[in-house]
């Protein structure tokens, strides 16, 4: 960083200013959605079939390989001693039911696959559905057992989708009931059956004696435990902004990048698939259910329609073009793509709004409340030269790089590397926040002010801490990144930054204006080395941050890799502190057991500017450090002279 003076004006220019118009020919903005979209936000119902009415077997239409196979879209499953599923209203016990392999006494592979008629989605949408899996015979299943459920986006809906068939299309799922098969858990793309990693499963397997699926099914609730049979679980496949996500009870089973699917558009498709030349016996006690099939996608404004037809039908306008209603979002001052900084991007749209004093934007007209609201600074109702001033100096400077123009969004980014090993995982974590791929509330610090008495004299310091742990995206999709020194170092020295002390960790805590509980994963159960483990617990935090602006100083969602007087003396360690609960005291000791290489999703690294003040001077943090007797200010444990790994 460049002088103090650049220093203060990084961290108290945290202002942003929501303003509505409505001249002329402009479009007020509506108020915006908060950031980070909440789990509960509007979405447009685009189909739904809960097979009450008896009469969906005609709307739906059914593929089988051998035609071994039986489908009941009207069946009663009381009469099997099952309860209303989930997400049924009225207590009825109506679903669509599917038996495999179960016609004939001739024991051979088949599969069946079903989609509703007439039926396609395109961009973002989502499926949920309630799903029971019966098996005949007790834990692990009997003779014959073991049959897939599946379900899947994006298919032409003219052919059986299944693990024999060369031409099956769409990106599907399989899941047995009884833990039978060495894959119990299955993500496909077209025909593909795709590994654990490239999937990318929640565990590195895809056996349901894993622990991580046996930490969600377990018994009493489910016979065979780490299998989702006999007993109703719901369901999600979600295709939203090229991150693909099955999910089984909330919890993810496979989520991966596809930002260019096999097919822009498909149908949805369900199905039973036996993979085994066997009978089950009793063959009616294996069946597949499935019940109140929703397809949605995103409506944040909550209009019954999908966000992405309106704006195709120009009902919404998309100003600037980040796939989101103007009416839903607004925008911070020169940040005109509102992904958290002013860069070149905005730059250019600053131009396009530029007509001069006394004249309205019009380029084009229907745009210009969104001209207005992002450079119209004096709110004069122009974009002149003043406004361009004040752009100016908004613009995004210093050591840490604007965003570039169409980088991966936090969600995006996750998905890509999840599959990765970790070394590779955090090259490409190095690559993108050093390219400025983190979101905006992380550009400008906040003070920390603490105080000591040096040789008799009162003494003040203020030093400068990003509000949160660093992350990758933008304020409205972003995901926290836990990761090792190895490459925490080098983006910590190229912002012109270091990572702090125990003594500054205890310091930030207490003044932090939210402080949450810690929610911690056992590693007992979960590999939580795993990118998907780590997006995992983001996504607890920002359910536990809702409600509290992303401006506030934020506590207790992780351990700080710190810097500490021992390091020299522990080469190849990494130093961990902190995570302190709602009482003040911090759940990890000071601790370097770990390599340096090591990192787990409860990790953050929190950046500490190098600029700091000591009464009122500029001194730097390393200064401070390294000095016999100002060290008490930012360290515990005395004079630290290399504050770094």
């Amino acid at each position: 960083m460049g002088s103090i003076h650049m220093l203060r004006s990084r961290i108290e220019d945290t202002e942003t200013r929501p303003r509505i118009r409505a001249i002329g020919l402009a479009i007020a903005l509506a108020a915006a959605l908060s950031a980070n979209r909440p789990a509960d936000a509007a979405e447009a119902l685009l189909y739904s079939d809960n097979f009450d009415a008896g009469t969906s077997a005609a709307n739906w239409t059914t593929f089988s390989h051998a035609g071994d196979f039986t489908a009941n879209f009207a069946f009663d499953y009381s009469t099997r001693g099952i309860p209303p599923a989930p997400n049924t209203t009225g207590g009825t016990t109506i679903g669509m039911h599917f038996t495999v392999n179960s016609t004939d006494a001739v024991a051979a592979l088949d599969a069946v696959s079903a989609y509703p008629n007439a039926e396609s989605f395109s961009g973002d949408h989502i499926l949920r559905f309630d799903m029971w899996l019966n098996y005949n015979g007790g834990a692990g299943g009997g003779v014959g057992s073991t049959q897939f459920g599946e379900c899947g986006l994006l298919h032409a809906g003219n052919k059986v989708v299944w693990a024999n068939n060369a031409a099956s299309d769409g990106q599907w799922f399989a899941v047995t009931g009884d833990g039978g098969d060495a894959s119990d858990y299955r993500a496909y793309r077209n025909a593909a059956l795709l590994t654990p990693a490239t999937a990318v499963l929640g565990s590195a397997s895809a056996n349901h004696t894993d622990a991580y699926y046996q930490q969600f099914f377990t018994n009493p609730n489910f016979e065979t435990v780490g299998a989702p049979g006999k007993r109703w679980v719901q369901v999600e496949v979600s295709y939203l902004k090229g991150v693909l996500t099955w999910r089984i009870n909330g919890r993810i089973m496979a989520m991966r990048y596809e930002p260019n699917p096999s097919a822009a558009a498909g149908n949805i498709m369900f199905g039973l698939m036996d993979t085994f030349a066997s009978i089950a016996s009793p063959a009616t006690d294996t069946f597949a259910l499935f019940d109140n099939i929703h397809v949605t996608a995103p409506d944040c404004n909550n209009t019954g329609i999908a966000d992405a037809d309106e704006i195709a039908a120009g009902s919404s306008l998309d100003c600037n073009c980040n796939d989101t209603p103007d009416e839903c979002e607004t925008l911070a001052n020169a940040d005109f793509d509102n992904d958290g900084d002013a860069d070149l991007s905005d730059f250019q749209k600053f131009i396009e709004c530029l007509v001069g004093p006394g004249a309205i934007p019009g380029s084009p007209a229907a745009c210009v409340s969104a001209c207005l609201d992002a450079f119209d600074a004096d709110s004069d109702i122009d974009i002149d030269a003043a406004d361009f001033a004040d752009f100016q100096r908004r613009l995004t400077t210093g050591s840490i790089p604007p965003r570039p123009a169409g980088a991966l969004t936090g969600t995006q980014f996750t998905a890509d590397v999840a599959g990765l090993s970790r070394a590779d995982r955090e090259a490409r974590m190095l690559a993108e926040i050093l390219a400025g791929n983190i979101p905006g509330y992380l550009r400008t610090f906040v003070p920390i002010t603490v105080n000591a008495n040096i040789s008799g004299n009162p003494t003040t310091a203020t030093y400068y801490v990003t509000r949160d742990y660093l992350g990758i995206g933008t304020d409205h999709d972003f995901v926290r990144m836990p990761m090792s020194p190895l490459i925490a170092q080098p983006i910590v020295d190229a912002f012109d930054c270091i990572m702090p002390t125990r003594k500054m960790v205890n310091d930030i805590y207490t003044q932090c204006t939210v402080k949450l509980a810690p929610s911690p994963i056992s590693p007992t159960t979960t590999d939580i080395t795993r990118m998907t483990t780590m997006y995992r617990h983001h996504q607890t935090v920002e359910v536990q941050r809702a409600g509290h602006p992303l401006t506030a100083l934020l506590g207790g969602i992780k351990k700080d890799v710190v810097i500490t007087a021992l390091l020299p003396a522990n080469p190849g360690k990494v130093a961990i502190y902190g995570w302190h609960q709602l009482n003040g005291v911090p759940i990890q000791p000071l601790y370097l057991g770990h390599e340096i290489s090591y990192g787990d999703y409860s990790h953050g690294i929190r950046l500490v500017s190098k600029q700091m003040l000591v009464n009122g001077a500029p001194m730097s943090t390393t200064a401070v450090l390294a000095h016999p007797q100002l060290n008490v200010l930012l360290s515990d444990e005395g004079v630290v002279n290399d504050p770094s790994y």
